[in-house]
């Protein structure tokens, strides 16, 4: 019986020491995300583009905040030129984006049958008839890298 009180005791000892220690590495560990601009300003698509034909759709992401983002999730709204709603989605941009530069992501487009084009692309031709659209978006979410 001594022997179990005492093992007992020893394991008791053990977790806790193993609590305070887990308490000390933590508040080493702590994090302290500061945001330089407003939730909404964090994120700006500065530029888009999909063509009649084109399968992808280009973002030209700029990241405003002072770390690194891995992660961008926003709501895009597909409008005609009169705003009128097409479609929506939401658009997932993964990859490491470095504090305060611009990036390019491609996703595959909403435009399923090729029939759409952004009103502001270059290089179209007048000859293909097609669909003109303009975008919309807000961002829902980016992610933060925390590294050492």
């Amino acid at each position: 019986m001594k022997h179990y009180t005492k093992s007992i005791i020893i394991a008791f000892f053990a977790l806790l020491s193993y609590g305070v220690a887990y308490a000390q590495e933590a508040v080493n560990d702590t994090v302290i995300f500061s945001r330089t601009c407003k939730f909404e300003e964090s994120i700006d698509v500065i530029g888009f583009e999909k063509r009649l034909k084109d399968k992808d759709e280009l973002y030209i992401v700029r990241n405003n905040t002072q770390h690194t983002i891995t992660l961008i999730k926003l709501r895009v709204f597909y409008k005609t030129t009169t705003d009128e709603m097409l479609d929506y989605r939401e658009v997932t941009l993964r990859g490491e984006f470095l504090p305060q530069t611009t990036k390019q992501f491609e996703v595959e487009s909403f435009d399923k049958g090729k029939r759409y084009y952004y009103i502001e692309s270059p290089d179209q031709n007048p000859k293909l008839e097609g669909y003109p659209f303009k975008i919309t978006y807000e961002l829902l979410r980016y992610d933060v890298a925390v590294t050492k």
